[in-house]
């Protein structure tokens, strides 16, 4: 009985964020903002996000300040762990076309494919290229650039340039001053 109130459930809340999703993107950007502030779990000051982009479960959403989320992005977060596995997008983070973040999966060592998730952080100052995947429990260090096409498994360190399938360090990040008084 549980199990068929779980799964009518999932397929109604799949069924009604799609729709809610739906209203959103024919809405212009400029009005799309406070549908955000409501259903994201922190929207930031400064946000721009395209059309198009998808939150599954977006009260565990958590965006910060100055960030550009570009079209056709994904963010699947879960529902089915109690320490509310979460994304979480620091501040002044660029991110291409096509990203998808995957904080869910299952365990391939239980034949049954038990449901797992853990959370993915994005510090701030990344860039992540377009088409790139990050995979659940991945933290991206500070400053970090993700090349495009990338698939992150594994955490990144700060600073670090890194790319391909799956992403392995380039090199490092050098940060050059400019004094540009149009910044």
């Amino acid at each position: 009985m549980k199990k068929n109130f779980l799964r009518f459930a999932f397929l109604h809340y799949s069924y009604v964020i799609n729709i809610i999703h739906i209203i959103i993107f024919i809405l212009p950007p400029i009005l799309r903002v406070p549908f955000w502030n409501i259903i994201l779990g922190n929207y930031g000051k400064r946000v721009f996000i395209d059309s198009n982009v998808y939150f599954r479960y977006p009260s565990t959403i958590h965006i910060g300040n100055d960030v550009s989320i570009n079209r056709g992005c994904e963010f699947f977060s879960s529902w089915h762990d109690k320490q509310q596995t979460k994304i979480s997008i620091g501040n002044n983070v660029r991110l291409g076309p096509a990203i998808r973040f995957f904080a869910a999966g299952h365990e391939m060592n239980d034949i049954n494919l038990a449901d797992n998730s853990a959370s993915i952080y994005v510090k701030d100052n990344v860039w992540i290229g377009g088409d790139s995947t990050i995979l659940q429990g991945v933290t991206i260090g500070e400053g970090a650039i993700i090349a495009a096409g990338s698939v992150v498994a594994k955490s990144v360190e700060p600073y670090t340039v890194v790319g391909g399938v799956p992403a392995k360090k380039i090199k490092d990040r050098i940060i050059k001053k400019y004094n540009n008084p149009n910044l």
